[in-house]
């Protein structure tokens, strides 16, 4: 009976050992396959090491892998030189799942969002600054099944709620100081790889294009986006209030031609 416990131990040590035997053949792969995508995204442009300028943070392992949250940090010496941020989910069907585009308005300090992530893979948060260089940070994650996993509405239900959004502000606004907001939108966000559980055909692809972002007719945040954002797209970002009764404006395309649009009081000392 003593030797029960111990094959146990022994198996799960194999195992263990299996897994990280495999993981160490596999990341030839995935460095030839971050190479691919950065040369197709960014040609023969230089991509330098980021760490200490960028944080990229995600679960170690997704409880849901259509739903994974993503927060990306800039340091101070990107902060003040920041053009564009990246979002690269290596192993996805679409790998570049957001491009981030800053306006005059922005406090570009953090951006937050959720992902389909389909596969074992890297994330890579590229930073992109004025004059035009790059710094790139990276970070594995274990998730499978994202960009097909069936949606969590029912679609005509999703439909109906189609395009709605809700704007929450973390605190009470105040002149001059940062404001972080959290943009929802009511999208199905269809990949184009999930199947109707009742009539076994595939859901035509249907997401969130893009997303502009304005405060009193000032660019804060442009974003463009595809399958890999996850249903109902989630978008946390920072501005400053300059005026004591302003307004934030969001505005949303959609891959099947609607437009939306909604816009918010941000009164300084209102928390509203």
């Amino acid at each position: 009976m003593w030797l029960a416990p111990r094959l146990v131990a022994f198996a799960s040590l194999a195992l263990v050992l299996s897994s990280a035997a495999a993981s160490a053949i596999d990341e030839p792969a995935r460095a030839a396959r971050w190479e691919e995508l950065r040369g197709a995204i960014f040609g023969q442009r230089p991509v330098a090491d980021g760490t200490g300028m960028i944080s990229l943070t995600a679960p170690e392992r997704a409880e849901d892998a259509a739903a994974v949250p993503v927060k990306i940090g800039l340091g101070d010496e990107l902060r003040n030189n920041i053009r564009e941020l990246y979002l690269v989910i290596d192993e996805n069907p679409s790998p570049l799942a957001g491009r981030f585009s800053f306006g005059p308005a922005a406090e570009p300090r953090e951006i937050a969002t959720r992902v389909r992530v389909d596969d074992y893979t890297y994330l890579h948060a590229i930073a992109e600054t004025e004059d035009g260089r790059l710094y790139a940070v990276s970070r594995f994650i274990k998730a499978a099944g994202g960009c097909s996993a069936p949606g969590g509405k029912d679609q005509e239900l999703a439909m109906k709620r189609l395009g709605r959004m809700k704007m929450k502000f973390a605190g009470t606004p105040e002149l001059g100081k940062p404001l972080e907001a959290q943009l929802l939108v009511s999208h199905p966000n269809n990949s184009g790889m999930q199947m109707d559980q009742l009539t076994r055909h595939y859901v035509p692809a249907d997401f969130v294009r893009s997303i502009k972002l304005s405060y009193n007719g000032v660019d804060v945040l442009t974003v463009e986006s595809d399958i890999s954002i996850s249903e109902d797209p989630s978008l946390t970002f920072t501005f400053v209030p300059t005026m004591p009764d302003g307004e934030i404006r969001s505005e949303v395309n959609d891959s099947s031609n609607r437009y939306f649009e909604q816009s918010w009081p941000v009164r300084v000392g209102s928390g509203s």
